[in-house]
């Protein structure tokens, strides 16, 4: 019974959509084809003029709802029969004498102008336009004010506007003259400065009332409240001296005008809420508005307003760091790829809803919507395509004048605010500094801005593409959407045939609200782009929980770390949505999926589509992972522990490996020559990231038969296979390109924890981040090696160095070990059996040798030699004493880069030597209980450390880290001491 009960629920519909009349017939693909031609040739029409849309149902708020506003109560009493009296004054000492000076200025600001409407932030283009609002107003107080004679100006005036600015009145002066240069200071212009930014600090006072009061925590009041901080903040910096091109500046927070060819106001309000989202979210500026409200005094609110100077120039910092790491072409390569492949299967997700459920209900995806979604998509290719090429062509040739060319070449724009680049763009520039662009500072900051950011290039490389795939998104959606609603209401009786195509136009060239917002989301959608916060899931919760915490105006100067841990958050946490989306089973783990299920009708539809193509690659894809033919995250060689595992077989994730067919020639020549070869499609999200989890399923169903224990514990065989399908879908998360940060954590947590010099640790990672952001490194590393040295090795033949990893423990080798012609004079880093291993990409070659093989079967876990040796020193020598000792003292000596080399080396040949000759022996093949064979790999791999220890001290390395040792020995025996004077 309780079983049929389970059943009967999982099955029962909990609404069921209305369907269409009896004998209502489906549109064919033929008759979806020509009414899409037709309104197509009537929007060309209307957008020309030549034609009018005609009238369209609206779906706006009250859409199918009774509006509120023709039925709710008056509650306001027109009339109130008696009075209030005030209260009487409980003190007979004016407030005003427990004043401050500051309070009292801004208590007696009489307001003669139209102060609060002379500055209006989206006219702001420059430091000028402010100048120009102050002459306007200071003319209006002109007249009012007494002319003084001989220049001689009032400094009543100036010394309350510098007493609001935190500056003395000469400052101030000498700052306001090089507003209006060679012209005398006149007293109705400062005035006018003065109430000018009293007038900003109340405006944003009330705005922040408003914001905080109930009901007015809405996104447009949001947004008014940071584009007027920000305002406010840039009209100090005028007035302070500091020539900002203010409206570069504030550009960051300007909504885009809507001068697409579809012409749509509910754009507008879309991106206002995007543009909220990218500087942390509506409640993120709740809090600074309770913070700015919490700040006393105008002087402190002023500098409230103002980033610090550690904030900017790790802004900065973290600018370059992006622009490097981004400058690859192979990245872009990926980022294209995998939007094309995402595009690819929301386009069949959609053609499997529409032929599954196309027409059922009313409610349902339209039959061949997918056709409309292809037709739109396709115009807007082509419109884009055609625009790109009409600007092209007013551009100068290349030949003629490169630098101006290079200035006005044309990109791809869009209308749909958003981007992947989670920072600043303009950071490293004179405006974000607060510096005069004309001044020298100010053009060494731009000019070296520009050079460090690689003229930010990576950024317009990385938007222009995001850009293409947003705008193609959002017409597609829309053509889609437009056509669903065209064919139900013809479908109901309430169009006639005939009328189809105007109405579809007219629905196209004018779509409602909620049309707009579908577009909207799915071009966000596309482009991985989508607010954390509106992801409505637990991805949306944990990624957005992060994004706040980064957000923390008390983090700002620490940026730049953040940046090193969590370069991007958006975008993962969203490719991370769309892979579950499609997961079967785990999708229900999501509260969008749920709902888009409960809603029923298209939503469902579409949700249920996404899942079919998740069962898709489950089919493809499992099997393959069984077989070892495609690689997720390795789940039998997963973790920090197995690390050196993987990186002596060279298993990259999500990869193809199978058996090298390349000739002998072809392989001498690649340097391919190991067994196999390896395809890494890492990068190419989600669609490679649903691949690898379904691979690592088959991997897991592999692992788990060789090791099944039976079926009287098949309920901890299944706990064991969804923990590991959990972790998997994390350790796939955290290898994409996006994230290859978050693992650098990991790696940095551990060690900390097991190093007893925390400071080592520290220095070590602060030597990794500066050398991340040298500039064109990553560029530089995509370019072999000009030389053409070869090294013998064990598992690949003689091969170029050039192919394989170096080791980089020092800063110099650090940036080295990108740049061609200098990579090579590097050591090989070698694995734990002393083997070389090969660098990453996207085709590399594999040569697992037998006893790294055994160690994963016994579940061996190799430990890397440390970059520390313990030496027993028996002399102790420094200025004051040199003597020798009856005892040793230990001290751990940090060896050097070429020490290390050397030490790795000779560990790793004595432990594969011995390991060799222990899987070889008779006893080892013949042992059954993989216990004893873990215990004899372990007590082998300990006697070959201390033969390797021994052949090192015998090299000449060994006495200069001999007499290092001493130097820590004695360091260690003076701090036991204490005071030396009672020593002869």
């Amino acid at each position: 019974m309780v079983v049929k009960a389970i059943i009967n629920a999982i099955g029962k519909s909990k609404v069921k959509s209305p369907e269409f009349p009896i004998g209502t017939k489906k549109f064919t693909k033929q008759e979806s084809k020509t009414l899409l031609e037709e309104a197509q040739s009537k929007i060309e029409k209307i957008q020309s003029g030549e034609a009018k849309a005609i009238e369209t149902v609206s779906r706006g708020e009250d859409y199918l709802s009774v509006k509120t506003s023709t039925v709710a109560p008056n509650l306001q009493p027109k009339k109130v029969g008696y009075k209030v009296s005030a209260p009487k004054s409980s003190s007979k000492k004016a407030v005003d004498e427990f004043m401050t000076e500051e309070q009292q200025i801004l208590k007696k600001a009489n307001f003669d102008g139209n102060e609060s409407d002379i500055l209006n932030f989206n006219k702001i283009n420059s430091s000028d336009d402010v100048l120009a609002g102050i002459r306007a107003l200071g003319n209006q107080y002109s007249k009012s004010i007494k002319k003084q004679t001989r220049n001689v100006v009032s400094w009543k005036e100036t010394n309350e506007l510098a007493t609001l600015l935190g500056d003395n009145a000469e400052t101030l002066t000498a700052n306001l003259l090089k507003l209006k240069p060679g012209a005398a200071l006149n007293a109705h212009e400062i005035k006018a400065a003065k109430n000018l930014l009293i007038n900003q600090h109340q405006k944003l006072q009330a705005l922040r009332t408003k914001l905080l009061s109930e009901g007015g925590d809405t996104s447009k009041n949001a947004l008014e409240f940071a584009q007027q901080h920000a305002l406010t903040a840039e009209l100090t910096k005028i007035y302070k001296g500091v020539q900002t091109e203010t409206a570069r500046a504030l550009n960051i927070m300007k909504e885009p005008t809507n001068n697409s060819i579809i012409k749509n106001i509910n754009l507008d309000q879309l991106n206002r809420k995007n543009i909220l989202m990218n500087l942390g979210g509506k409640d993120q500026i709740i809090k600074i508005a309770e913070l700015y409200g919490e700040t006393p005094g105008l002087v402190n609110k002023i500098k409230f307003a103002e980033k610090s100077i550690g904030a900017k120039t790790s802004d900065a910092l973290v600018e370059i760091f992006l622009n490097n790491i981004l400058i690859g072409p192979l990245t872009h390569v990926k980022n294209i790829g995998g939007n094309w492949i995402y595009k690819a299967m929301e386009r069949s997700e959609r053609k499997i809803a529409a032929r599954m459920y196309g027409g059922k209900t009313i409610d349902s995806v339209a039959e061949y919507e997918d056709v409309a979604a292809a037709f739109g998509e396709h115009l807007a290719a082509t419109n884009m395509f055609r625009a790109f090429s009409q600007k092209w062509k007013s551009v100068k040739p290349l030949s003629s004048n490169p630098l101006k060319t290079y200035k006005n070449a044309p990109g791809v724009e869009s209308q749909i605010a958003g981007t992947k680049f989670e920072s600043p763009v303009n950071a490293f520039s004179s405006d974000a500094f607060g510096v005069s662009k004309d001044s020298v500072f100010g053009k060494f900051i731009d000019v070296s801005g520009r050079i460090l950011t690689i003229d930010r290039l990576p950024y317009k490389f990385l938007q222009n593409a995001d850009n293409y795939f947003k705008n193609s998104a959002y017409q597609s959606e829309l053509y889609a959407l437009a056509f669903r609603d065209t064919l139900k209401e013809i479908k109901m009786g309430n169009l006639n045939r005939k009328d189809g195509a105007d109405y579809l136009a007219s629905l196209i060239t004018n779509p409602d609200e909620i049309m707009t917002k579908q577009a909207y989301e799915a071009a966000l959608r596309r482009t991985f782009q989508t607010p954390l916060s509106r992801r409505n899931d637990v991805v949306g919760d944990l990624t957005g929980a992060v994004q706040n915490l980064k957000n923390v105006k008390a983090l700002n100067p620490i940026t730049i770390l953040s940046s090193q841990y969590f370069t991007f958050i958006r975008t993962p946490g969203n490719i991370l949505g769309a892979v579950l989306e499609r997961s079967p089973g785990t999708n229900r783990i999501l509260r969008s999926h749920r709902d888009a299920l409960a809603k029923g009708g298209a939503d469902a539809e579409i949700a249920k589509a996404k899942s079919v193509m998740g069962w898709a690659f489950m089919a493809t894809f499992v099997p393959l992972g069984y077989f070892g033919i495609f690689s997720g995250s390795d789940p039998d060689v997963r973790g920090r522990k197995k690390y050196e595992l993987k990186k002596a077989a060279n298993k990259q994730p999500k990869s193809f490996r199978f058996h090298n067919f390349l000739t002998d020639e072809i392989q001498e020549l690649t340097g391919f020559t190991g067994s196999k070869l390896q395809l890494s499609l890492n990068g190419f999200e989600p669609a490679v990231m649903l691949a690898a989890v379904a691979a690592d399923i088959g991997a897991i169903i592999a692992n788990m038969q060789e090791d099944f224990s039976g079926w009287e514990n098949i309920h901890k065989e299944f706990y064991q296979f969804l923990t590991a399908y959990a972790v998997s879908i994390g350790d796939n998360l955290l290898n994409t390109s996006v994230l290859n940060g978050a693992g650098r954590l990991s790696d940095l947590v551990s060690n900390m924890k097991m190093s007893s010099n925390k400071s080592e640790v520290v220095a070590r990672e602060g030597k990794k981040i500066i050398s991340g952001m040298v500039p064109f490194t990553m560029l530089l590393s995509y370019f072999d090696d000009l030389g053409s040295e070869k090294v013998k090795t064990e598992n690949y033949g003689l091969v170029n160095k050039d192919d394989f990893r170096k080791l980089n423990i020092e800063f110099k080798s650090m940036i080295q070990k990108n740049i061609p012609g200098f990579e090579n004079e590097l050591f090989l880093d070698r694995d734990w059996l002393g083997l070389p291993v090969p660098k990453f990409g996207v085709v590399s070659t594999m040569e697992e040798h037998p006893v790294n093989i055994e160690a994963a079967k016994i579940d061996y876990s190799p430990i890397k030699p440390r970059k520390k040796m313990m030496v027993t020193a028996y002399s102790i020598e420094n200025e004051e004493l040199a003597a020798e000792l009856d005892y040793g003292i230990q001290v751990n000596v940090p060896l050097k880069e070429n020490e290390y080399a050397v030490y790795a080396y000779l560990v790793g040949n004595h432990i594969r030597a011995d390991l060799t000759e222990l899987i070889n022996s008779a006893d080892y093949k013949n042992e059954v209980d993989k216990t004893a064979k873990l215990e004899s790999f372990k007590d082998t791999v300990e006697t070959a450390k201390i033969n390797a220890k021994e052949d090192f001290k015998a090299t000449d390395l060994y006495a200069a880290i001999e007499a290092r040792a001493e130097i820590q020995a004695t360091e260690k025996w003076m701090k036991k001491q204490g005071d030396l004077k009672g020593l002869n």
